[in-house]
């Protein structure tokens, strides 16, 4: 299990501290699937790289993450700029398995291993610079996979892919995150996706920030997309919806630090 307990991050701004995050609160059960949501601006990518450990909180702690900060698999939102674009498709994927100096035969392995897994269907020795926006994000989402994670985190990775590479993936987010009983932490700026996918969806408030709901989805997982079109899928987007207004309309005093 990984606990947030009252994690709070202000930023100085105009010489004054402006509070983003205040008093985040909430638990990932090993193999949940957590999708978080909310207005455009409320810090959802601050509260991911505090997680992941790329910035620190002001105050608070995050429990659970100590031992397996190397086993942290993590798919920025501005995917291209994490991937070297001189390099292969093969290359950008095998990237983290050279920086942690494994030999060549287990790299292969680890390779093969993870393109059964994912299923996708690409030209490995294709430089990254000529690969499409979907071709791109799926080396991305590879890369992060071929790790073995134990915790993975995609910070709105569909955000700029058109509609059918999106499907495609989120498909294959769910089935492979079910196979592996991937702890997944997966910021939305989709409502329908966060609830497809979600076993639970937190909806974050507008700034100063605070997980204002929680809506469980209990049907079974793997998803596919056809869940959108089932009755349980729409009773959970209504509650959604509510959810999502309440977030909008929610305010409470931006303190200075």
């Amino acid at each position: 299990m990984i606990k947030l307990q009252h994690v709070r991050k202000s930023f100085l701004q105009n010489n004054h501290r402006k509070l983003v995050l205040e008093n985040i609160s909430f638990e990932l059960k090993e193999g949940s699937f957590t999708t978080l949501f909310g207005p455009n601006g409320c810090g959802k990518s601050t509260l991911v790289n505090i997680i992941a450990g790329l910035d620190r909180p002001d105050s608070g702690e995050i429990i659970g993450l100590e031992n397996i900060r190397s086993q942290v698999g993590y798919v920025f939102q501005d995917y291209r700029r994490s991937l070297l674009p001189w390099a292969t498709a093969k290359e950008n994927i095998l990237f983290p398995l050279k920086l942690r100096g494994l030999p060549q035969a287990e790299q292969q392995q680890l390779f093969q291993e993870v393109l059964a897994l994912a299923k996708i269907n690409l030209d490995w020795n294709q430089r990254v610079l000529s690969l499409s926006g979907g071709q791109a994000q799926a080396v991305a989402i590879l890369r992060a996979l071929i790790i073995k994670p134990k915790f993975l985190i995609l910070d709105e990775p569909f955000a700029a892919l058109d509609f059918e590479r999106t499907l495609s993936l989120r498909e294959m987010i769910s089935e492979v995150s079910h196979q592996l009983n991937l702890t997944v932490l997966f910021i939305c700026h989709d409502l329908d996706e966060a609830v497809i996918l979600g076993d639970q969806v937190l909806f974050l408030s507008r700034v100063p920030t605070t997980v204002l709901h929680s809506l469980n989805v209990s049907y079974p997982t793997p998803r596919s997309n056809s869940f959108s079109t089932t009755n349980e899928f729409f009773q959970l987007k209504i509650k959604a919806l509510q959810y999502f207004q309440d977030c909008c309309q929610y305010a409470q005093p931006n303190y200075s630090k």
